[in-house]
């Protein structure tokens, strides 16, 4: 019984130095406010668009955080547009795009479309990818904000930016 009492002192002068560290010792974490939307207004032309498409990249997209050579996470995004036409006829490409542009938005929306060899998730073989879909609530992209990534990306690569600044409307058919 008096090894009991012991360790329970012991245990319990342990934990209470631990709160009293934890409480008094180490600072608070104040998170920042949630970043704010990046799109106040449709950009209206196109180096609007790509300039936007940099500032989503780097800041509320946080592509940067993965995709540069110190992290290594994630590949190189410098010449995206320019091998997205080798991607779409690779054997390992699953997606449905024809185009440079299409490829983009798909490695955006579905990432696990075409997985480049060395970056899939671990144990899948490079077919499951770990990045999200950037319209998830854990990126939280918006149309637009994913169209001005593309148009940055093509502009990077030093490809024809082919994303237009204005919204694509869908006709539905029926008579105004």
């Amino acid at each position: 019984m008096n090894n009991f009492i012991k360790v329970a002192a012991f245990s319990l002068a342990v934990i209470g130095l631990y709160t009293f560290y934890s409480v008094w010792i180490i600072p608070p974490i104040n998170p920042g406010e949630p970043p704010e939307d990046a799109v106040a207004e449709e950009p209206a032309t196109v180096d609007e668009l790509v300039a936007l498409g940099e500032y989503v990249y780097n800041g509320k997209g946080a592509c940067s955080l993965c995709h540069t050579a110190a992290a290594g996470r994630a590949p190189l995004l410098d010449r995206a547009a320019v091998v997205a036409q080798e991607r779409i006829k690779d054997p390992g490409y699953h997606g449905k795009a024809a185009d440079a542009e299409g490829y983009l938005y798909e490695s955006l929306v579905e990432p696990s479309a075409y997985v480049v060899p060395g970056f899939g998730a671990v144990g899948s073989g490079d077919r499951v990818s770990p990045m999200p879909d950037v319209r998830s609530s854990a990126i939280g992209l918006k149309e637009t904000e994913i169209r001005a990534v593309i148009a940055y990306l093509q502009s990077i690569s030093g490809a024809d930016v082919t994303v237009s600044p204005a919204v694509p409307t869908v006709k539905t058919g029926a008579r105004e």
